[in-house]
């Protein structure tokens, strides 16, 4: 129909308009819409419009409807090619109408419409407003009528629905679990894992859309939108078909388009059902006062959040995005001076909203009539009149310079968007409000204004640099004190990339010309990778039950490092993409040369720019280093870094690494931490070897370095102090990374824990359902990292100086050296207070890993043991805290035997041959077991795997070592800011919500308040972790909850 009769029936029409046009407009304006559709064509059908709404009722026949669908079709035509500035079109027709009928009333689709000021706001607010089910300038589709029966915005004001609904919604948004102007700490710390700060790289269009819907969501509900859901809500805001007339959606492809929107409808409306027993549903249940089913009121809201929640503030925070992002230096500054002003300026020069609609009363209708009086036509009441705000809100006589953008006008109460004059909607006398006002408006405003301070880009700005790091407005006004001291990391960040210079395109060509092919390969599919994640973050929301598949269906293989994992991820049950695998055999192809190249960049300030511009997806660091050099830095990296569970007191416990001199050699050493385990394995030329051991005195403080390429130790004033300072750095890094995160954590610890419960136990088995989110997406991590990572000539192999050969050696070192430890064993006992002659308080502040580990374990320690005694009413005793004996569990009330289960002791078998256990025969010890391995999984796995924190400054840490040179070459730097953006693509965090996936039986209520409890004293240890690094020599937020994730990523 739409190529056989529709469009010759337009062609034939652009005809008969080019051969009766006679009259040309003359207009002053600078903006004239779009060309595409003529001039002579937009006037004649305007004028055959108005011709038939002005026909009487009884007068319009099916050839009046033929006429009237024909014109309709092309007011679509017009609006489409002016979607980006539909003003102009709407300028334009107004213009000609003053010209020929001298009023200010045009046609515009199947209705009259008004531009100025003045009218928009009459029959807005002063006149009570007519509705019917229109929308733009035309009827919408049966699909948004019938998917709610009483939708508000389509319903007159003096319809009783109207009032119930605008109560309804009120007592919804006031009943939000969560608000932005004074959020609480998991507010706060929710919001910022669900939107973490991005300030290098503008986002695209999906990304915000994305972010406004997943904001609004958690506001509402205090909960997540899955990944399907997510993907609805960016239709939902793209797909404009719902809003359409049935007939058009008929042309275009038979309504899929419109089935395609509803069902984003739908996918929401799920969303909202899995929170209704919430506090704003339930309020909102409440106010319906038993005149609507819960079903209708889920259903109303749903429409309220599709159509109000949806299009407007999403697509507003994008016009706030790129105009801040347009002119980074004069509109950041602009935002910071005034968020709401900033904000509503965009909203009266944005699209949005072009149009607000009305049905014309007598009163409407009579002075339309007396303004073509001349012309002695008359409009039907119940016509549509079409309010076009975007033209109002560039009204000369309301705004100074209307097509300006200036936040700072006088004239800004005056803008028209949320169905009102900004002044009336904003009365603190409520009654003397309009009568149909947004109840979001407040709320759309302060979305707006978050998500737009996430995606804030930095500027250059010297003077207000003091200044920044007292009261920096990129924290949102809702933010409290946990939350500004969480964002100290950003701030830092933003001052230390501010004194970055720009990397120009000669520096960025030469730079990029230096790398081998392999290196720019894995770049790009680094970028598309962060792309996918970035469209399709994980959340906890997502984690579904386990999966009933047989053993083979893991297809567990055999990888170099002589470790047997699985390829076959239930959270991934279709496996890789095609794109992906074809990906994965480019990467690991042998068409790529092997070399270390050892370009050099030509300035520090180069490499700064370089990492700046190049790798903008770099994970903001937890802990920003701002001195990484000094004696002091090397003090703060052995007590609070990545390898400070390796630092211990000498005594007669401690045994010398390879080749350390005697202890008496050292006769002020109090404390050492020995990196000198990597020093007997060779490295390719021209490299040093690795390792290194730094001493300390009872202060801290550094006072010699035991050199192992050298066979010296090094005290300071020595030639080569700064050398051995860059060595030790470089060894811990390594040693930390390829041991205790790519080894131990990766392919032993987290790899038995996921391919023994997903062997042994059963889909249904609580014991699984239970483990699940701590092994989600386990398998595809690891077969990804062994694959992808560790493989012969993969990143792995390229970054750090060994032979391949020669770095399974390591590998076969590490595991032979391995011992299952549980987490209160990762810290020496030379390390406790008591050892040290302190207090807990004090050693805190020195050595904090001791306590912030003690206390993460015994809450994952008791969250497992009250699995047990719910599931199987067994109780164990959990291990006290120190100074507080009292808690410990009563003996007597202990029932320390293991569960009669098969399935359980076939999985306790397969844990201890894997993990080299000599057996579990208590229950105690298997809640020991499975408490260390979930550590394992979440905050050992954050110690030791956050690196992004070590690559700010390339003389930080050194991933290959060479004689004279203390800053990394542009391929290895460039190869290990690939490994850092890698490796921070997150899972779900472990304070995300994953009750979805406790069972509802009889325990339900049981295991509901156990998962509850976690998550408390999770959220209870994170501030006090905030509250500590207040007073600690240095932060240390390794096992602060706010940053774990709740299964290992890369």
């Amino acid at each position: 129909i739409l190529f056989t009769i529709v469009l010759p029936s337009y062609l034939v029409l652009i005809i008969y308009c080019r051969i009766v046009y006679r009259t040309h407009l003359t207009s002053t304006s600078k903006s004239l819409p779009s060309k595409k559709v003529p001039e002579f064509v937009r006037n004649v059908t305007a004028t055959m419009r108005l011709s038939l709404i002005s026909t009487p009722l009884d007068k319009r026949n099916r050839i009046w409807r033929l006429k009237f669908l024909l014109l309709q079709f092309s007011t679509f035509i017009e609006y489409i090619v002016n979607s980006s500035q539909p003003a102009y079109l709407f300028k334009a027709l107004e213009d000609y109408f003053r010209q020929v009928y001298n009023s200010p009333y045009y046609v515009l689709g199947n209705g009259i419409a008004v531009n100025s000021h003045q009218l928009v706001k009459r029959y807005l607010q002063e006149i009570r407003p007519r509705k019917d089910y229109e929308l733009l300038a035309w009827e919408v589709s049966q699909s948004l009528i019938t998917f709610s029966n009483f939708t508000t915005i389509f319903l007159s004001t003096d319809d009783p629905d109207v009032k119930l609904g605008r109560t309804i919604v009120f007592q919804w948004l006031h009943a939000f679990p969560h608000n932005l102007q004074n959020g609480n700490f998991e507010t706060n710390s929710q919001l910022a894992r669900i939107l973490p700060r991005q300030m290098n790289e503008k986002p695209t269009a999906d990304v915000v859309y994305q972010s406004v819907g997943e904001v609004l969501f958690f506001l509402a509900t205090g909960g997540e939108l899955t990944k399907d859901e997510r993907a609805a809500f960016i239709e939902g805001v793209k797909n404009p078909m719902i809003f359409f007339p049935n007939w058009f959606n008929f042309l275009l492809n038979g309504h899929s388009l419109e089935r395609k929107n509803l069902r984003s409808y739908y996918a929401l409306l799920q969303a909202f059902a899995r929170y209704e027993n919430g506090p704003a549903l339930q309020a909102a249940f409440a106010a319906a006062e038993k005149k609507k089913s819960h079903e209708e009121v889920l259903k109303f809201l749903t429409v309220v959040f599709c159509i109000a929640g949806s299009p407007a503030p999403a697509k507003l925070a994008v016009t706030v995005i790129d105009r801040l992002w347009a002119d980074k230096e004069k509109n950041v500054r602009l935002f910071k001076k005034n968020p709401h002003n900033f904000i509503k300026e965009c909203a009266r020069l944005d699209k949005v909203v072009p149009t607000v609609n009305v049905l014309a009363t007598d009163e409407i209708a009579a002075e339309i009539g007396n303004s073509f009086q001349s012309q002695d036509i008359k409009i039907p009441e119940n016509t549509p009149i079409h309010c076009s705000l975007v033209n109002a809100n560039r009204d000369e006589t309301v705004f100074q310079n209307p097509d300006e953008f200036l936040p700072d006008r006088p004239d800004l109460n005056k803008i028209i968007v949320w169905n009102g004059v900004e002044e009336d909607v904003t009365n603190p006398d409520k009654s003397k409000r309009p009568i149909r006002y947004c109840p979001g408006h407040d709320l759309a405003i302060d979305v707006t204004q978050f998500v737009a301070e996430r995606f804030l880009p930095i500027i250059d700005d010297a003077d207000d640099e003091q200044e920044q790091k007292k009261t920096d407005t990129i924290e949102s006004a809702s933010h409290d004190k946990e939350e500004q001291q969480k964002d100290n990391n950003e701030k830092d960040m933003v001052l230390f990339d501010r004194k970055t210079r720009q990397l120009n395109e000669m520096e960025k060509k030469r730079c990029w010309k230096t790398l081998d092919t392999y290196t720019k390969l894995v770049y790009l599919l680094m970028k598309t990778a962060v792309s996918e994640s970035n469209q399709s973050p994980s959340r906890a929301i997502d984690i579904r039950p386990p999966l009933n598949f047989p053993v083979e269906k893991l297809g567990i293989f055999r990888i170099d490092m002589a470790k047997f994992i699985p390829s076959w991820d239930e959270d991934e049950p279709n496996g890789s993409g095609l794109s992906r695998k074809l990906a994965r055999w480019l990467v690991n192809s042998t068409l790529w040369d092997f070399y270390d190249c050892l370009a050099e960049f030509d300035t520090l300030e180069q490499a700064f720019a370089w990492r700046a511009r190049v790798f903008p997806e770099l994970p903001l660091p937890n802990v920003v280093y701002t001195d990484m050099f000094s004696d002091e830095a090397v003090s703060r990296l052995a007590f609070f870094g990545c390898a400070c569970h390796y630092t211990q007191r000498i005594g007669n416990g401690w045994k010398p690494g390879c080749g350390i001199p005697e202890q008496k050699l050292l006769t002020n050493a109090v404390y050492v931490n020995d990196m000198t385990g990597l020093s007997i394995f060779r490295v390719r030329k021209p490299f040093e070897r690795y390792g290194a051991a730094v001493y300390f005195d009872k202060d801290f403080q550094l006072i010699a370095i035991y050199w192992c390429h050298a066979n010296r130790l090094i005290e300071k004033n020595d030639q080569f102090w700064e050398h051995a300072k860059y060595v030790w750095r470089s060894s811990f890094f390594a040693y930390v990374t390829i041991c205790d995160h790519l080894i131990v954590t990766h392919m032993i610890e987290c790899n038995a824990f996921v391919t023994a419960t997903r062997k042994c136990l059963p889909s249904d088995h609580p014991l699984r359902v239970f483990l699940k989110p701590f092994t989600y997406h386990t398998v595809s991590v690891n077969y990804q990292a062994a694959v992808s990572l560790v493989n012969r000539r993969g990143l792995v192999h390229r970054i750090w100086a060994f032979d391949y050969d020669e770095f399974l050696k390591v590998c076969d070192y590490i595991s032979a050296n391995y011992k299952f430890r549980l987490l209160p064993e990762f810290i020496s006992p030379t390390m406790s207070p008591k050892n040290n002659h302190v207090s807990r308080e004090e050693w805190d502040k020195a050595y904090p890993i001791y306590s912030d580990t003690k206390e993460f374990w015994r809450i994952i320690q008791q969250y497992v043991a009250n699995f047990f005694h719910i599931t199987y009413h067994l109780r164990v005793e959990i291990d006290p805290d120190d100074d507080n004996d009292e808690k410990r569990v009563d003996k007597d009330v202990c029932d320390d035997k293991l569960p009669v289960d098969s399935y359980m002791m076939d999985f306790i078998d397969d844990l201890c041959k894997q993990l080299g256990i000599p057996g579990i025969t208590s229950l105690k010890r298997f809640v020991d077991v499975l408490s260390q391995l979930i550590a394992d999984s979440t905050g050992i796995h954050e110690h030791v795997g956050q690196i992004s924190d070590y690559m700010i400054d390339p003389r930080f840490i050194g991933a290959k070592l060479q004689e004279g040179r203390e800053m990394q070459n542009i391929q290895t730097y460039t190869q290990i800011l690939i490994l850092t953006v890698v490796t921070g693509l997150r899972m779900p965090g472990i304070m995300e919500d994953w009750s979805h996936l406790i069972e509802h039986n009889q325990d339900y209520e049981k295991n509901l308040k156990n998962y509850q409890d976690f998550k408390s004293q999770l959220r209870k240890l994170s501030k006090r972790v905030d509250e500590s690094n207040k007073t600690r020599r240095y932060p240390f937020q390794s096992f602060n909850p706010r940053f774990i994730e709740c299964s290992t990523s890369v």
